[in-house]
């Protein structure tokens, strides 16, 4: 009876090895590449990860999982180096997965989180190339606020994330002037308000999505703050909207410790 089951076993090994691209066996194998991969990738061993994920794909160029993986150890190893050349591949690898997954909006999402943070590293570590890259990063951040299958709270955020990118990019201009005392030239003036209109456009956006968005209330003060700087003219007025921004954000700061409080457990009788 065994020696039967045997011989059964052998044949449908044989008819799935020369089924044309050995699809099964194939598949099976590149699910084990994809987790020895993973384990390469738990111990910080990135690239032995990437080179594992990478062998995953050429034996099953669909299996989503790996995708993600290898653009992830791809990623690991930019963190680390923070080099041009790496930030391309990982980049490229994000979209491979989207251009493969747009049925799968989690993967699509995530893909694009990860390049958006990609494009932020690099405007740091390249400063020569920076307005490049923070505009290919808003860009990014902007195709997925319009996902259709975006929720409330990736909207919030991301439309968060672009206006505080906004106020920052104003406040980096003049900050050493302002840190030193000296008067910011007009040429940094005249560069500053429109990145400060679109702080608040965004701002504004997270807010309408989600009011009790605290942070966000925050930067708008900063931004009426960073306005006052080229608005001389309009000193009384900022100043009152700055305040009123601070007030919404201390209540709702209160508001959230206070549930938080409530909701925690009780402590244990003694």
């Amino acid at each position: 009876m065994n020696i039967k089951k045997n011989l059964a076993f052998l044949i449908l090994l044989a008819v799935a090895l020369t089924t044309p691209g050995c699809g099964v066996v194939n598949s099976l194998r590149a699910k084990n590449s994809l987790n020895d991969g993973v384990r390469e990738f738990n111990k910080g061993k990135y690239q032995l990860a990437e080179e594992k994920f990478a062998r995953s794909l050429e034996l099953n160029p669909d299996l989503t999982n790996a995708q993600l993986f290898y653009a992830r150890a791809l990623n690991a190893q930019f963190d680390q180096s923070l080099t041009d050349d790496l930030g391309k591949r990982t980049i490229d690898a994000y979209d491979d997965i989207i251009s493969k997954n747009q049925d799968k909006p989690d993967a699509v999402d995530q893909a694009l989180a990860f390049k958006a943070n990609i494009y932020n590293q690099l405007t740091r570590a390249n400063p020569e190339k920076a307005d490049e890259y923070r505009a290919k990063q808003r860009e990014t951040l902007e195709k997925r606020a319009t996902l259709p299958s975006a929720t409330a709270k990736t909207k919030a955020d991301v439309y968060y994330t672009l206006g505080v990118g906004y106020w920052q990019e104003s406040y980096d201009l003049n900050a050493s002037y302002v840190s030193h005392n000296k008067p910011i030239p007009q040429s940094v003036l005249d560069k500053m308000p429109p990145l400060a209109e679109k702080a608040l456009k965004y701002l504004d956006l997270a807010i309408s999505v989600d009011q009790q968005y605290a942070n966000a209330w925050f930067y708008k003060k900063l931004v009426y703050i960073e306005k006052m700087k080229f608005s001389p003219k309009e000193q009384n007025e900022l100043k009152a909207l700055a305040m009123q921004m601070q007030d919404k954000y201390m209540a709702m700061q209160k508001a959230q410790q206070q549930q938080a409080a409530t909701e925690a457990p009780a402590a244990p009788a003694k």
